[in-house]
């Protein structure tokens, strides 16, 4: 019996016991387990997973803090490192 639950959360195909990768929570080929951006090939051990993409170290994104002032003025990551603050 195929289930959803035996198919590739990249490719959809169903996924047999010798080519599975498990990764949050999702199933995978091992072909399939690669890095949205660059496509390279990924390991349980180096996989990034962000709003639901798979991603190498090198290019998972980056989070992006917004600090605001009392004056409400956006603050941008250089002024911490100039002493702006």
């Amino acid at each position: 019996m195929n289930s959803s639950s035996d198919n590739c959360a990249s490719c959809t195909r169903r996924v047999y016991v010798i080519e599975k990768v498990e990764a949050n929570n999702h199933i995978y080929h091992k072909q399939c387990f690669k890095c949205k951006e660059n496509g390279c090939r990924l390991t349980i051990a180096n996989f990034h997973y962000h709003d639901g993409e798979l991603y190498c170290p090198k290019h998972v994104p980056k989070l992006q803090a917004v600090v605001l002032t009392p004056t409400k003025k956006r603050v941008q990551p250089a002024d911490f490192n100039m002493g702006r603050l």
